[in-house]
């Protein structure tokens, strides 16, 4: 990625990561609705270039992202009540989150198979990271665990008193958790590029051997 770009992702990432409560079930949800989202606006972006619609190929998407995110709500609102009202509105951020990934990972040249492929893998990794982020958060700044429950209500799992350890409390407030994503998304930022350099030395070393058999 550019240096735009990777500032781009990093605002995106935050915008998903930190305004959500801290609890464990709250980022599977979202995670399950970034990964379906990103998987409509990747393929309806790929089908309006191939039908010749490429200039509006970004309002569609947006539109099938935001049409999916009120559909994705009222499923919520059916089978996991209290989720669905807590998180309200908050719902609608992966929706732009998606978008703007989704438009840094843009690759013209490529099928709509390869395409999909490249933007499902890293919404993958930055999945596994936001559900890391989220079960820190509950475990060690609520000291829970939770998940889906029965009746529309969520599961908690009480695993100490959070109220004994304050300091780790602190991951459970808005300033711990842009701390702790911060740090996340360093590690994540740093290790793609070690892989990146990595891969391009990789590449530079075949070139030349294949130049020294020749």
């Amino acid at each position: 990625m550019t240096k735009q770009a990777t500032y781009t992702y990093i605002a995106a990432s935050l915008a998903f990561l930190i305004p959500f409560p801290g609890r464990f079930v709250y980022g599977v949800v979202l995670v399950v609705e970034l990964l379906f989202l990103m998987l409509i606006g990747t393929s309806v972006t790929s089908i309006a270039e191939k039908i010749k619609l490429g200039e509006l190929k970004n309002v569609l998407a947006l539109i099938a992202i935001t049409s999916f995110t009120i559909l994705f709500k009222e499923i919520l609102i059916l089978t996991q009540t209290e989720i669905a009202l807590t998180l309200g509105f908050l719902l609608y951020i992966p929706a732009a989150s998606s978008f703007l990934i989704g438009y840094i990972f843009n690759k013209h040249e490529t099928s709509i198979s390869e395409r999909l492929k490249f933007n499902m893998t890293h919404t993958g990794r930055f999945s596994v990271f936001a559900l890391f982020f989220f079960l820190i958060r509950d475990i060690f700044g609520y000291g829970t665990f939770t998940f889906f429950g029965p009746d529309h209500l969520i599961y908690e799992k009480i695993i100490f008193d959070s109220e004994k350890t304050s300091i780790l409390s602190f991951l459970a407030t808005i300033p711990g958790a842009l701390i702790l994503s911060s740090l996340i998304l360093f590690i994540d930022v740093t290790v793609s590029h070690k892989l990146s350099i990595l891969r391009k030395a990789d590449k530079a070393n075949n070139f030349a051997s294949e130049g020294d058999k020749a």
